[in-house]
């Protein structure tokens, strides 16, 4: 009973729409259809709560029923294409990815940071690279373990670099060593590039290199494939010329922007 005969106050806007992040995160690319007790213990807010919002998240077309379990909505996919920042840089980068493809004849992806990971945008697949698929492209990998990850890392701000040391979990996925982190990032300043044999496919590697605009890292170019097969003596010319090329690129069409 509510003191006073007063109506029952209803949690203030910002906290509901924190819980309804909490409930969209829960879901990732092993994990794209969840039910209502695996979202509560992945959000750590209460079932009711979760079989709450979770109606609320249908309705409004952000997530989809999949029998007694929930995925998300198709709606979120196409807010995503509306972001002007992602967008505009898929367009910007498509024929240098299309380029270094066809020049290293491997899997090149774009990777942004995104909020606690590294989201890969785009992929152009070269001729060699065929036949398997080596990422997911709506996947995200820590940002430390990706050589795309590292490359953003290493050339961002350092309170980036603290925070990811400060905040990774004890049980994550690689682990992370922090002093070993710091001293490889020290050495992608050097060269220019990263390099990294832990990938979401196992027996591949990557070398990334980051992509600026405004003074600052936005992404990294990153070529993928067989450990046998990452010449990055090759690749690692190839992909400084496109981040370059990209770079640049990014910087005249922003100038266009504003005449």
């Amino acid at each position: 009973m509510v003191r006073g005969g007063e109506p029952p106050v209803n949690p203030p806007e910002k906290a509901v729409l924190r819980r309804a992040q909490a409930i969209l995160k829960s879901f990732d690319a092993s994990s794209s259809v969840l039910g209502i007790s695996e979202l509560a213990r992945r959000s750590g807010l209460p079932k009711a709560t979760v079989h709450r919002l979770v109606q609320e998240l249908v309705e409004c077309e952000l997530l989809e029923r999949d029998g007694r379990r929930y995925r998300l909505g198709g709606w979120l996919y196409e807010l995503g294409q509306r972001a002007p920042v992602h967008r505009s840089l898929r367009v910007v980068a498509a024929p240098f990815l299309d380029d270094l493809a066809h020049v290293t004849q491997e899997t090149v992806l774009l990777v942004v940071p995104g909020h606690d990971g590294m989201l890969f945008t785009e992929k152009y697949v070269g001729s060699r690279g065929r036949g398997r698929v080596v990422t997911q492209l709506d996947g995200r990998v820590p940002v430390y373990s990706a050589a795309s990850g590292k490359a953003i890392l290493a050339f961002g701000p350092p309170e980036r670099v603290d925070e990811v040391c400060e905040s990774a979990s004890p049980d994550a996925y690689p682990p992370l060593d922090a002093a070993r982190l710091r001293a490889e990032l020290g050495e992608i300043r050097r060269r220019g590039y990263a390099v990294s044999h832990i990938e979401p496919a196992p027996g591949y590697g990557a070398i990334a290199a980051p992509v600026w605009s405004d003074g600052a890292v936005v992404a990294a170019l990153s070529v993928v494939a067989p450990g046998d097969r990452l010449d990055v003596g090759r690749f690692s010319a190839a992909l400084l010329l496109a981040c370059t090329a990209l770079t640049r690129r990014l910087r005249g069409a922003r100038a266009q922007a504003f005449h």
